[in-house]
């Protein structure tokens, strides 16, 4: 029974869950393949998700503007006007899917009528990976046609239904995440990999993410950690970095040189994030789906990043903290973080089953047919 999986690379959530599916679809014996078909559709789509990218690394707050042009515009909501669809055709030949997921707000509905004009029943499911109704849940999101609408909790499939999904096709999927998130035994080993990062196990530290665009301001946060020293009593901070490499050749220069010690990690495996999770004191990361879910399955403290703004989809994930603690903690300079780090920092805690329930669901939904 052979999966297709439809992605795109804005921003890094939407790939991490296509992924991290694939894996847990192949451990059942099953064949799955993730596909990007705007960026393998055109230039043109190809640019969109690069000024995406762009614009969440330099100017969130303009993200907003970019959001409502995308959510009027209608570029990829009917096979007429839809770029590169000769080649999707062509990929649908080739691969022959049973089912498809997508996992991307414009993949949903051009995509939708070519596949199912071009095989026959096939099933199309909708993984939205939103945890909340917000100025950013796109209306791109919602197709009636889709055979299965499906996300991390019940406030995705309440949002879906306020736009029009009906409810006959809503069912809560759970989050979806990488297989080190759902093997909790390999935590006993945890201090070791922190020793081997030279991490204190005995002392709490704070995280500082970074999405898969290494969209972050860590030497600023760090410096002014150290400058207000006196006002919290973290003695370690670790800094990822992911495929940023500026970032780290410049906090490289702070390392060893202040009573703060900093550790600067690059892109880390999923094993690590975990881990690296499940310790953290606090984790000071933008309010992005990926980091924010995986943090929510470690029950990681979180404070939000929001220097440079906030982007309409992050609004959607802060409304779930909003709807699940009252608040949430947030930074809109580096000097608004040392404060913070003195009281209690809000936490969720989703404990994860064995596997994603999206996969029970999927070979449900194959069964039925």
């Amino acid at each position: 029974m052979k999966l297709l999986i439809l992605s795109a690379s804005t921003g890094g959530g939407h790939d991490m869950r296509a992924f991290a599916l694939q894996y847990w679809w192949k451990k059942l014996g099953l064949k799955a393949e993730v596909y990007h078909p705007l960026e393998s559709g055109s230039a043109l789509y190809r640019f969109g998700t690069e000024l995406y990218n762009f614009i969440q690394k330099k100017a969130p707050w303009a993200h907003r503007f970019y959001f409502c042009f995308l959510e009027h515009a209608n570029l990829h909501r009917s096979t007429k006007t839809l770029i590169g669809k000769k080649k999707f055709i062509s990929f649908l030949g080739d691969c022959k899917p049973k089912i498809i997921v997508s996992m991307h707000a414009h993949l949903n509905h051009a995509y939708l009528d070519i596949a199912k004009k071009h095989i026959p029943n096939l099933k199309f499911v909708i993984y939205c990976g939103e945890f909340a109704d917000g100025d950013g849940f796109s209306r791109h999101w919602i197709n009636p046609k889709a055979d299965l609408f499906t996300g991390p909790f019940t406030s995705t499939c309440s949002a879906a239904k306020k736009y029009g999904m009906p409810e006959s096709k809503l069912k809560k999927g759970g989050l979806l995440l990488r297989k080190a998130f759902y093997e909790k035994n390999k935590f006993e080993k945890v201090d070791k990999l922190l020793k081997s990062f030279g991490i204190n196990p005995s002392e709490k530290f704070i995280l500082l993410g970074t999405g898969a665009n290494g969209t972050n301001n860590h030497p600023l946060i760090y410096k002014k950690l150290v400058s207000l020293s006196k006002t919290h009593d973290y003695k370690q901070v670790v800094a990822l970095c992911g495929k940023n490499h500026g970032t780290m050749k410049r906090l490289l220069e702070y390392e060893g040189e202040n009573a703060i010690k900093l550790i600067v990690l690059p892109e880390v495996d999923a094993e690590s994030m975990a881990a690296l999770l499940s310790q953290a004191s606090c984790l000071l990361a933008r309010p992005g789906a990926g980091l924010s879910a995986e943090a929510i399955a470690m029950g990681t403290p979180v404070i939000f990043n929001l220097c440079g703004g906030v982007m309409p989809q992050e609004t959607n994930n802060l409304n779930y903290w909003i709807l699940k603690k009252g608040k949430y903690f947030s930074i809109k300079t580096a000097q608004d973080l040392p404060p913070l780090l003195s009281g209690e920092i809000p936490s969720l805690l989703d404990v994860l089953p064995a596997q994603p329930p999206l996969i029970e669901m999927l070979q449900s939904l194959a069964i039925d047919d």
